[in-house]
């Protein structure tokens, strides 16, 4: 059986024909489907890029010219419906698209920008990719810098953008909120920010954003960051909502002071810079409402561990998931080619909290831990046995982008494309040509 796993999941990531099935094991069914070739020179496709409505799909990413392109098919189809926008990118990897619908139908896409003037398109007609037209403008304010625009969907539709003015360590988090009726954009405080006006010393990096729990409640998690180096991200932090962002408050209740700071901050755990820590690690919050905050640093020996903290009543606990014996050093500016193993975090239907990671360091090279909450505090460094990764998403190969919004019952969508590793936000020596671009169709048969 297990031989018969390997071979059909071989097959499966070699396969190239349109619209290809393929059931692994008699546990999923696979449904590829090509949909343009896309650049592949440096991984800058990716993000929040393949959303769907329950009737269609779409899909946005960057071509072989490096110009953005977005995708429309009813769900059922397999034949795209294209258009181009008059936007093309360079070889910086942070300029990922975020593709987004209203509750009103209209679509919108930022993107193409690291540290440069708002790129904003939106349809005139709902769903209709040949009415984008570009406005370039939000509220009008702090819109001369942008970069990593992050979408919040709240569960009544209501949308949401964050993203960064300024540049890696010396920028502040704006949030903006969309009103479908007036088709406005109006601007909430700073989430974060560091030092007066438009001169910030230092800047935060969120955990994915802000998360709205099933009470309503927004939560966050971030590092910060000094300088543009990555040895300079210190201290995990965090805060919460209760009135949509208007103001914000430390895990105990306390009001937070407005604009966050790293001197007025709450902070989970103070690490160093220098230690270890990368920005990009993970946030979740169960069904109670309770939090829980994966990242890596160095342990006391300097090795790469993976982290989890959550609070205990208004304590937070420091829980040290790995036991690894290995040093994986990083530093420098710009999208650096290899990470150390960050926990992407989850809360599975049980409520169990599963932890996988993907990193060529660590044995298994792709793994998951599987734990329920009592487990995960009161375990010790490498108690529990790192399994291969078994979900979906870790079983399939060069995924940029998951689905975001309706599909069938019992299918998970992914956007795959195989692409070069980063490269500094550089023009690679040899650039790798244009590869397809798939939509992968994924049906649980259990």
């Amino acid at each position: 059986m297990l031989v018969r796993r390997f071979i059909l999941f071989i097959i499966f990531c070699f396969m190239l024909s349109a619209s290809s099935r393929l059931t692994i094991a008699e546990e999923v069914e696979i449904r590829k489907i090509p949909v343009a070739k896309g650049l592949a020179s440096h991984p800058v496709n990716g993000g929040h890029c393949l959303i769907s409505d329950g009737v269609y799909q779409y899909i946005a990413f960057y071509d072989g010219e490096h110009q953005i392109n977005v995708g429309k098919r009813k769900l059922s189809e397999t034949e795209w419906d294209m258009v181009k926008l008059p936007e093309r990118v360079g070889w910086d990897t942070h300029n990922r698209i975020l593709l987004f619908q209203d509750r009103k139908g209209h679509l919108h896409i930022t993107g193409n920008m690291h540290c440069a003037s708002l790129r904003y398109y939106r349809t005139k007609a709902p769903g209709d990719i040949h009415t984008f037209e570009g406005i370039h403008k939000w509220t009008g304010d702090y819109e001369d810098r942008v970069t990593y625009p992050t979408l919040l969907k709240l569960r009544d539709g209501s949308v949401y953008i964050m993203y960064r003015h300024g540049g890696s360590g010396n920028g502040m988090r704006i949030l903006v909120h969309y009103n479908e009726e007036t088709q406005q954009w109006a601007k909430t405080v700073p989430v974060f920010t560091n030092g007066r006006d438009r001169n910030p010393t230092c800047n935060a990096y969120p955990f994915g954003g802000i998360l709205e729990d099933e009470k309503g409640v927004w939560h966050i998690a971030w590092c910060w960051r000094e300088t543009p180096d990555v040895i300079t991200n210190f201290d995990i932090c965090y805060a919460k909502s209760l009135d949509r962002g208007l103001s914000w408050k430390t895990w105990d209740g306390r009001d937070s002071e407005m604009p966050i700071t790293p001197e007025n901050a709450y902070v989970v755990e103070p690490i160093k810079q220098n230690n270890g820590l990368i920005n990009g690690g993970s946030l979740v919050v169960d069904s109670e409402g309770r939090p829980y905050i994966g990242y890596t640093r160095f342990d006391e020996n300097g090795h790469n561990q993976m982290y989890i903290t959550t609070p205990i009543d208004t304590k937070w606990k420091i829980i040290q998931l790995t036991d690894w014996k290995h040093r994986f050093y990083f530093s420098g500016r710009g999208t650096i080619p290899q990470y150390p193993p960050v926990p992407r975090v989850s809360i599975t239907k049980e409520q169990n909290i599963l932890v996988a990671y993907n990193n060529a360091y660590a044995k298994p090279g792709k793994g998951q831990l599987n734990l329920t909450r009592e487990q995960l505090l009161t375990m010790k460094p490498g108690r529990y046995s790192v399994e291969k990764a078994k979900v979906a998403y870790h079983n399939i190969p060069n995924v940029r982008a998951v689905n975001r919004g309706p599909l069938p019952p019992g299918f998970t969508h992914y956007m795959q494309q195989e692409a070069d590793s980063p490269n500094r936000d550089r023009r690679p020596d040899k650039p790798k040509g244009p590869t397809m671009i798939y939509v992968v169709e994924v049906k649980d048969r259990e």
